[in-house]
């Protein structure tokens, strides 16, 4: 059963800036992985999550910026996965499901 999404407020600037650290955090210490369960236990990644719904719109923003490996935080916290069968593992295709599925539920602009 999904989540239902909270009504979109913009985040704040500190929740902004805590996510936007958390990513950067999460990048560097990610970026010899190839095993996206090893990147998805890193202590940031996981405080990204333990974010909640205020991190989904961030997450998506990001994905639009650079496709990287956020879908395993995106299905934790909303429960859903867009990603067709067919396109599973692919990451430019799971980000862009995801991106859609924010659009179409008003968590980030078109």
């Amino acid at each position: 059963m999904a989540v239902a999404s909270p009504p979109l407020s913009p985040p704040s600037a500190e929740i902004r800036e805590r996510f936007q650290r958390l990513a950067a955090d999460w990048k560097q210490q990610s970026r010899c992985l190839s095993n996206t369960g090893q990147m998805a236990m890193l202590k940031s990644y996981q405080r990204s999550i333990g974010m909640g719904w205020p991190a989904v719109p961030l997450i998506l923003e990001e994905l639009r910026r650079e496709s990287d490996q956020w879908f395993w935080a995106l299905e934790a916290i909303t429960e859903e996965n867009p990603i067709p069968a067919g396109d599973a593992g692919y990451v430019r295709k799971s980000a862009d499901a995801w991106i859609n599925w924010g659009r179409e539920r008003g968590l980030i602009e078109s």
